[in-house]
């Protein structure tokens, strides 16, 4: 189950998908004096709560100190189980994008930065620059490369690195 537990969004998030507020999303996961919450009934059932929830804090704009939850995928399944209609399918909607985001975002890395040298990164990268020189490949597109192989071996470059002019002046050639 720790697979579960690796990727996961605050019930911050989960109470902003839901279109409602953080505290009630709260009161349904830990109850009141009337009624059990979710994770009490999980817990007394015998269920590894963590798989679902996983308690966190988080500062706040003041910079107290107040109680959320991690919300693993199964977490997030579980309360759109619980939504019903307009709202519910919403929800789900929402949830399901932004985990597979994540998990998309998680196989883009194609090596472990671990496992690759900065030396071997820039030497790749210096001779992936020759080759598109010599190909007369625009400036642009090798700042374009550079920047892929550098996100590939976990190396992020700013947003901006890659200047994409407005246009671009083409050749003509004689026939």
């Amino acid at each position: 189950m720790n697979e579960l537990r690796k990727t996961t969004i605050t019930t911050l998030e989960v109470a902003e998908m839901m279109e409602t507020e953080h505290w009630k999303l709260l009161r349904k996961l830990d109850g009141d004096k009337k009624s059990a919450g979710i994770i009490k009934i999980l817990t007394d059932n015998n269920f590894v709560v963590s798989d679902y929830f996983i308690p966190a804090t988080y500062r706040d704009t003041s910079g107290k100190e107040n109680k959320c939850y991690q919300v693993t995928k199964l977490g997030c399944d579980f309360l759109a189980n619980k939504s019903t209609g307009e709202k519910g399918v919403i929800f789900t909607a929402r949830y399901v994008k932004r985990f597979y985001e994540m998990e998309h975002r998680k196989t883009e890395k194609i090596y472990e930065t671990k496992a690759t040298s900065l030396g071997e990164v820039a030497s790749f990268n210096k001779e992936m620059d020759k080759r598109m020189e010599k190909q007369g490949s625009a400036p642009w597109k090798i700042c374009e490369a550079f920047k892929m192989g550098s996100e590939q071996f976990g190396i992020r470059l700013p947003e901006d690195f890659v200047k994409v002019p407005e246009y671009e002046q083409m050749k003509l050639s004689l026939m």
